[in-house]
């Protein structure tokens, strides 16, 4: 990575969006490439490595949800749809009519949304640790994180209503066919959140889909193996398409 780089090197701008301001950043040139982050995180929580990797190829986009970071709220009770809404108005602000997306745990189910509620906007997506629903067999240990946050008057209320969020979301198994935008799904196998099985599940639904599952590897990989992460990602993203030849 190179020694002078980091999230803060980029200043924060903002749009308004559905009521609210979204702090974004961005890295790099070329294609844009959106990343959107999971529970509880800002955008300046993502990996640097793997945003200087990743922003060798494209334009990074990085932004907070709103609540969160340099973001404001206006009172209104969080969904995940409404944070797809937010994505939606975020590049339609910065006049982006499609782009690629990487989204990490919460930030893969707001891009699931964002998917099916705005396909025109989305070219193809890469799901870290995804979910179809808090209510899939294998995600108790995820469902009990969020009730568990959802339920604790002593921590910030922008986070336990992200938590109010992802246990009320209706979820998207029997809509992931609906998904059009050739996806990437990537998982560890030590994912005690969002457990392999969940990710093996969710390809059998997709139209048009590639897996990886990296051994030895925890819930948001990108945060330990940025390295893998990147290479997966842009290898993804870079690969021709046949019909282009």
């Amino acid at each position: 990575m190179a020694s002078n780089f980091s999230l803060d090197s980029s200043p924060v701008n903002y749009v308004s969006v559905n009521g609210i301001e979204l702090g974004y950043r961005e890295f790099g040139s070329g294609e844009p490439l959106l990343l959107i982050m999971g529970f509880g995180g800002t955008m300046d929580t993502w990996n640097e490595t793997f945003v200087w990797e990743l922003a060798q190829d494209y334009k990074i986009i990085t932004f907070d949800n709103r609540g969160v970071g340099y973001s404001s709220d206006n009172g209104e009770n969080y969904s995940l749809e409404l944070f797809a809404s937010d994505t939606a108005g975020l590049l339609e602000a910065l006049e982006i009519p499609e782009t690629s997306i990487f989204g990490t745990s919460m930030g893969a189910s707001i891009a699931q949304e964002l998917a099916l509620n705005y396909p025109e906007k989305v070219d193809k997506l890469i799901f870290s640790s995804a979910v179809y629903s808090v209510n899939a067999p294998e995600a108790g240990l995820l469902k009990s994180m969020f009730q568990s946050f959802a339920d604790n008057s002593e921590i910030s209320p922008t986070i336990r209503k992200q938590a109010d969020a992802n246990l009320e979301w209706n979820g998207t198994y029997e809509r992931l066919p609906e998904i059009r935008s050739e996806t990437l799904l990537i998982v560890g196998t030590e994912d005690e959140y969002a457990p392999p099985g969940i990710t093996l599940a969710m390809a059998e639904k997709l139209p048009e889909v590639q897996v990886i599952i990296f051994e030895n590897t925890k819930h948001s990989g990108e945060r330990y193996f940025p390295d893998k992460y990147s290479e997966a990602t842009l290898d993804f993203l870079n690969k021709k398409d046949p019909a282009d030849n």
